[in-house]
């Protein structure tokens, strides 16, 4: 269990972090707290909506942090998701829909999270090893999904055909993805998907309704009632690398 000492640090240093205003959503980024809290329930980061416009409690911030810990390598921290997730592409970070926070590995505010991380037992929080998704699944089942949508519905490619969410791009040819088109978008959706986890997995949760345990925000229709549809358990089954093959 994190001591007060641990849960101190990380008060003054990583929810610090999480509450700087970025200069809004419009022109600017938005804090982390903006986004990762009720609205992003119940995909893996998100936070407890702060007991006052200050911050968080004590008792929130412990649960906080057990929330956070699971996004640390302390094996490898410069491998952390929470670092890579707000560092520039350019300098080795992951696309993040909420926009980069640091242009470099030298920025002071990174560097103030990778000394947290680094304070932290080695051998305490290290990633699981994640199973492989299957390409060739994917681009004969999961890849149908996304043309053809239930009666009523719009395609996933009416909004999903480009930038950083674009995994649902239609074909060049108005028929079939060719080779590199299909491994273009297997890249887009390895950042929306969560390997071994699909119960927490953005690609999954967005058009879930909230109540069959979907998240409460998506500007698209919700394609399934419930996790027991068979498509959604279709999708599940490739996310935690069961389903392989055509």
């Amino acid at each position: 269990f994190p001591s007060p000492a641990d849960i101190d640090a990380y008060r003054n240093t990583v929810e610090r972090v999480f509450m700087t205003d970025r200069g809004g959503t419009i022109g600017g980024m938005a804090a982390c707290v903006m986004c990762h809290t009720w609205q992003t329930r119940p995909m893996r980061f998100s936070l407890e909506t702060p007991a006052t416009d200050g911050g968080w409690s004590v008792e929130q911030s412990r649960k906080n942090f057990d929330i956070v810990t699971k996004l640390v390598n302390t094996k490898d921290p410069e491998a952390s998701r929470l670092l890579l997730k707000l560092l520039a592409t350019q300098a080795g970070g992951f696309n993040h829909t909420g926009g980069t926070y640091w242009k470099s590995r030298e920025d002071p505010e990174y560097q103030a999270v990778l000394k947290w991380i680094r304070s932290l037992p080695p051998g305490r929080y290290v990633p699981a090893a994640e199973p492989a998704v299957d390409f060739t699944f994917f681009r004969s089942c999961v890849q149908r999904v996304f043309a053809t949508p239930p009666e009523g519905h719009i395609a996933c490619s009416n909004c999903h055909a480009g930038g950083l969410v674009g995994f649902a791009p239609p074909p060049q040819n108005g028929k079939a993805w060719s080779d590199e088109e299909a491994r273009r978008a297997f890249q887009s959706i390895s950042r929306v998907i969560i390997p071994g986890n699909p119960e927490q997995s953005r690609f999954l949760l967005k058009p879930l309704h909230p109540d069959g345990g979907g998240t409460y925000t998506h500007n698209g229709p919700r394609r399934w009632q419930s996790q027991s549809d068979p498509e959604w358990q279709m999708l599940a089954g490739w996310v935690r690398g069961d389903r392989k093959g055509e």
